[in-house]
Formats: structure tokens, C-alpha cells, sequence
């Protein structure tokens, strides 16, 4: 017979009995002589439990805990009462069993030191890293004074397994409103990765976003600043400003040199400045790269904005190569229905790249923030093409262009920026009529909508740029005018051909009246001339004003000879001159009907015309542009 300790013997003897009163008296004789003993005090606890008495149970379980959770082994049997509590503690409210629900108001009789111990405990014994983490999270919650000793090693924990979803889930959504207004002490690398890891989680989420990415991209750079400021706080940063959707961009970047300005080492190695201005470089980009896509009325297509040299109606100038190091963006014009913001964006997306490449550390911090945000890189390269632009870096922008692909630029928007760059890069060339024949092919058929360019060529010495949209009718204005301010200066030869003056009157019909004192030039030229002989007249001139002045001509001018029309139309007047009065009634009434024609075609589709006629007679415009 084997012989049973004291304890073992008391035990056994609660445990026989039928009698709950009886195995209870039991119990405390065995508490009351084995104070230390784990069995005695652990069936205590049992016997409260199945009589489901939630306050005596906590009382039996406060007691273990304490006494027995510092022994060099704690007993299997805690560890698994508090891993059914804990469990339960996590379970959602109406959703828990019987069981679980008395874990719950059990709890709630237990002291905060020993909720605290036990939560530790479970955490102490977790072998899953998950599991520790939300052991934690869960003693935070309850505990938040606690945030201070235990939220490094959360955060730590959290962040370095970021890039799986769980544990992703629980810094963003748990974690980080949990510590935001209790910051800790953090050590300065695990606040850099923290603000790092925020950067590249929001943006990615407003990146992703196709519902409602107005709403979701104010939010997230919301929290973007709001995580800045979290991190300047632990690090003792200069306080810099929170997100306001209303505020220029230039009120972020006065902030940034001010900040830059306070630290009189510059030093290479400001986390603060890295930071701040890669904030704001990416939300000045975002806005300048949103402005530079508009979007149709019915949301389902979106028009590239670029930016170009306006064109200028003096001779061309040698353009210099910006100083190294140093960066003048020129005044630029923006045409409707570009927002007026953009050119400021632009600037501030300049001012933020050069300060982050004032050093190769700053640099190089700031290439590995980008590189971790793959839809980025298109935005960049249009930034990198539109910088050089400004700074007149025509081999630069003209590599860039050669390097961009199908999924980053459409074949239009790099057909016509290499268009106006071999447009400034010098005299014009046969090339650049090749350019103008790509751009021809890659215009969409359906019919122009849209405004005209304003300001699209201007009579100024200093280089102005434009934000110009990608639209059929802004394009073709665009190549219009490029060809008016080419043929313009040609006027003043003596022997300048009808064949360029007729072309000229044709181009300067699109956009009208925004050539008109060229067209009053032109007749001037003819009325002095007295001869001219145009036979793409019926085809192609149909702007009313243009047509009243060859009345004019006809009415006031009898000695100017105007050859309007092809020989079978019968105002061909090598045989018969049209400006004698009377001479011959027939001229007269094929003159008056060829201008009731046109008359009648005044209100045809102008742009289309254009377009029809840049097509026909690109030919005799290259001859225009390059007659001596």
C-alpha cells in the first residue's frame, strides 16, 4: 500500500466528498496547514470554479499567482487556467461560451497588480511571436501606464515583422492610437523605421485607393503628419506642421528651412529633414502629378498635362545650361482647365528634391524611402523630365524621354515633349517636321473638345514655360502656332511667297481673333504687292472676318490680282483679270459665289480642318519655313 503525503491525503478527501459544505471544510484545514502547497491551493481554486463563484475563484487565483509565479517552474496547471483565461479575455462581447464568459467576470474580481502578473505571464510563456504581441497589446489596453515599460519591445516587435498582415493589421489599427498620446522612450532607430514603415503603409493605401481617393488620400496624409509629429515628440525635434488640405505648399517648405536654418552644422545626417522633406516632396508631387491628369466630366479617362517652352515670337536664343547646383524655375503659365496651384507644387517638389540631394547620406535615405513605394517611380521620372525642362537640360530631358516606356508615357505625350524639345534645342529642322508628322498619327479621331492655349506664343526675351493639356484641341493649336511664329518672321522679306502668305492666313484662322494683326499684316503685304495667288483658297479659308477683307479687297482694291481658285472653277484669272470693274460680269459672279461658298462654310469644324491641312500640306510648309 502506498503511503500519501498530508496534503495529497486532505486533497483527496475534499475531493470524495459528495457533500460541497464537507469538501470545502476539507480544503481550508489543508489551506490553513500547507499555506505553500501549489495541489492544496490549486484545488481550492477548482472547487470555487465548479460552483461557479466568480469572487472566491478570483480570490484562490490571485493568491497562486502571486505566491507561485516566481518558482523556477510555474506549475502546468496555471499556465493553462490563465492561457483559458487570456483566450477569453480576447474573445469578443456575446460571443464567448459559458466557460469562457466565467474566465471574463472572474477577471473582473481580480486586482490590477495580479491582471497585470497574470497577462505577463501569458505573455512570459507565448512561443508565437503573434500571440506575445497580442498577450501585450492586451495588457496595454488595460494597463496604459504600463505603455511605457512595455510598448518598445511591442513596437519592435510589430515592425519587424511588418511586412506580414497580422502583424501589420495590429500596429496600424491597435498599436500605434494605442501609444500615440503616451509616446515612450523609443531609441532613435526604431522612431526612424517606425516613421518609415507609416510613410510606406499610408501611401501605399491612398495609392491603392480607386473608390473614393479624394477622401482616403486626405486621411492617410492626415496620419502621415500626425505620425511625424509622434516621432519629433519622442526624438525632441523642432515641432513642425500638421496636414491642412488648404495650405499652399509653401508654408511646408518655409517650415523645412527653417528647421534646416536651426542647425548651424547643416548635418548630413538629419533625420528630421529627411523626413520632412520627403513628406512634403511626395504631397507637393502627388498634387502637381493629380493636376497634370484631368479627368473627364464622366470620370472614365484622364489627359496627361505637360510642361513645355512657350513659344516666343522673336528670333530664338542659344539657351544656357543652368549653373551646376543651381536651379531658377522660370515664370509658368497654365492653360484651362489646369488648376492655377500647379506651377507652386511644382516648386515645391524642386525645392524639397535639391535639399534632399544637397549630400550623398541624405541622398542615398532618401532613394531607399522612394524605392519601397513602386508606383512612385512613374511620378518621379515626369517630376525628373518636367526639372529639366526647367533648367533649359536639354540632353538630360532628351535621355529621360528615350528611356521612358508605353507604361509610363503614352507614344502622344512622348511624341509631342520630344517635339518642343528639338523645337528649342535650336533652328528648326527637317526633323522636327518628322516629330510634328509623329504627333499627327497619334492624335485621337474623336472630335476636340476643350479650350485653346492662352498665351501660347508671347512677344518676351526671358524663357517662360507652360502646363499645357494633352488634348486633341490643345495639341493642335500648339503645332498651329509653333508654325505661325516660324513663318511670321518671313514676312518682312520682300519677295516672301502667295503660297506663304496663304498658308499663314490658314493657320491663323484656328484660335481667332489671336492673329489677326498678322492676317491685317498679310493684306497689307498683298494690297502693296497687288497680286495674289492662293489656290487652296476654296478649301481651306472659311474664318468670316478673313473672307470680308478679300471682299474688301475686291470692292476698294480693282488693281489687285487674286488668283483664288483652281482654272475649272473659273477664277483662275491668268486669262481674265478679276479686279477691273465691269470688265467681265462672269469673273464677277464666280468671285461672289466662291464667297457665298465660304461664307456658307464658316461655321465648319475649324480644328478638323486644321488638321486636314497640316496633313495635306506638310510638304509645302517645310518649303515655307525653310525658303531663303
Amino acid at each position: 500500500m502506498d503511503v500519501i503525503s498530508n496534503e495529497k491525503y486532505l486533497i483527496a478527501r475534499a475531493k470524495e466528498s459528495t457533500d460541497p459544505y464537507k469538501a470545502k471544510a476539507w480544503i481550508i484545514a489543508a489551506k490553513t496547514l500547507f499555506p505553500n502547497d501549489f495541489g492544496v491551493q490549486f484545488e481550492a481554486y477548482e472547487i470555487e470554479k465548479n460552483a461557479n463563484n466568480f469572487e472566491e475563484a478570483a480570490k484562490c487565483l490571485s493568491y497562486i499567482v502571486m505566491t507561485f509565479h516566481g518558482a523556477h517552474q510555474t506549475p502546468t496547471n496555471l499556465l493553462n487556467e490563465i492561457s483559458l483565461m487570456t483566450n477569453a479575455l480576447r474573445i469578443p462581447e456575446g460571443c464567448t461560451t459559458p466557460e469562457q464568459e466565467f474566465y471574463v467576470k472572474m477577471f473582473q474580481y481580480i486586482s490590477y497588480e495580479v491582471q497585470h502578473q497574470i497577462l505577463l505571464l501569458t505573455a512570459a510563456h507565448s512561443n508565437n511571436n503573434l500571440d506575445h504581441c497580442r498577450l501585450i497589446m492586451l495588457l496595454l489596453k488595460r494597463f496604459p501606464q504600463a505603455i511605457s515599460t512595455h510598448a518598445p519591445r511591442l513596437l519592435e516587435t510589430l515592425i519587424q515583422n511588418v511586412t506580414m498582415p497580422s502583424f501589420k493589421e495590429m500596429l496600424f489599427n491597435e498599436a500605434i492610437p494605442l501609444v500615440y498620446n503616451r509616446a515612450p522612450d523609443l531609441a532613435p532607430k526604431l522612431v526612424h523605421r517606425l516613421m518609415a514603415v507609416c510613410f510606406e503603409y499610408y501611401l501605399n493605401q491612398m495609392l491603392n485607393d480607386t473608390e473614393d481617393r479624394a477622401r482616403t488620400s486626405a486621411d492617410c496624409w492626415k496620419k502621415i503628419f500626425e505620425i511625424l509629429d509622434f516621432c519629433g515628440k519622442i526624438l525632441k525635434w523642432e515641432p513642425f506642421v500638421l496636414y491642412k488640405k488648404s495650405w499652399s505648399k509653401d508654408v511646408y517648405c518655409q517650415k523645412i528651412i527653417h528647421i534646416y536654418n536651426l542647425d548651424p552644422f547643416r548635418s548630413t545626417e538629419s533625420k528630421q529633414i529627411l523626413f520632412c522633406a520627403t513628406i512634403v516632396f511626395v504631397l507637393a508631387l502627388q498634387d502637381y502629378i493629380g493636376y497634370s491628369k484631368l479627368r473627364s466630366k464622366d470620370g472614365t479617362a484622364e489627359t496627361e498635362v505637360i510642361l513645355v517652352e512657350a513659344l516666343k515670337d522673336v528670333t530664338p536664343e542659344v539657351k544656357r545650361r543652368a549653373h551646376e547646383g543651381v536651379l531658377e524655375i522660370p515664370h509658368i503659365l497654365v492653360n484651362a482647365p489646369v488648376s492655377p496651384d500647379a506651377p507652386n507644387c511644382l516648386l515645391a517638389c524642386q525645392s524639397c528634391w535639391q535639399l534632399l540631394h544637397s549630400n550623398d547620406v541624405m541622398k542615398a535615405d532618401f532613394a531607399q524611402l522612394i524605392l519601397c513605394i513602386p508606383q512612385l517611380s512613374g511620378w518621379v521620372q515626369k517630376f525628373l523630365i518636367d526639372l529639366y525642362v526647367c533648367a533649359g537640360q536639354h540632353e538630360e530631358t532628351a535621355t529621360l524621354l528615350q528611356a521612358s516606356t508605353g507604361t509610363t508615357m503614352t507614344q502622344l505625350e512622348k511624341s509631342v515633349r520630344q517635339f518642343a524639345l528639338t523645337l528649342v534645342q535650336g533652328p528648326p529642322t527637317v526633323h522636327l517636321f518628322e516629330q510634328m508628322g509623329t504627333i499627327l498619327k497619334h492624335l485621337p479621331h474623336a472630335p476636340s473638345r476643350g479650350y485653346y492655349l492662352e498665351n501660347v506664343s508671347l512677344g518676351q526675351t526671358a524663357r517662360v514655360l507652360m502646363l499645357m493639356p494633352l488634348t486633341k484641341r490643345a495639341i493642335l493649336h500648339y503645332l498651329v502656332q509653333t508654325l505661325i511664329v516660324l513663318l511670321k518672321p518671313k514676312l518682312i522679306d520682300v519677295e516672301c511667297s502667295s503660297s506663304l502668305l496663304g498658308n499663314l492666313l490658314v493657320l491663323s484662322q484656328l484660335n481667332w481673333p489671336h492673329e489677326s494683326a498678322t492676317v491685317e499684316f498679310i493684306f497689307e503685304i498683298i494690297k502693296t504687292r497687288r497680286l495674289f495667288a492662293y489656290l487652296h483658297f476654296t478649301s481651306y479659308v472659311i474664318q468670316a472676318e478673313i473672307i470680308e477683307e478679300f471682299m474688301h479687297l475686291w470692292t476698294h482694291s480693282p488693281d489687285v490680282k487674286l488668283e483664288l481658285a483652281m482654272p475649272q472653277q473659273s477664277l483662275a484669272t491668268g486669262a481674265r483679270r478679276i479686279g477691273t470693274r465691269g470688265a467681265d460680269k462672269g469673273v464677277k459672279e464666280d468671285f461672289k459665289q466662291i464667297i457665298r461658298q465660304q461664307v456658307a462654310r464658316s461655321n465648319d469644324d475649324i480644328d478638323e480642318l486644321l488638321l486636314q491641312f497640316l496633313q495635306q500640306h506638310q510638304v509645302t510648309l517645310v518649303q515655307n519655313v525653310f525658303d531663303k
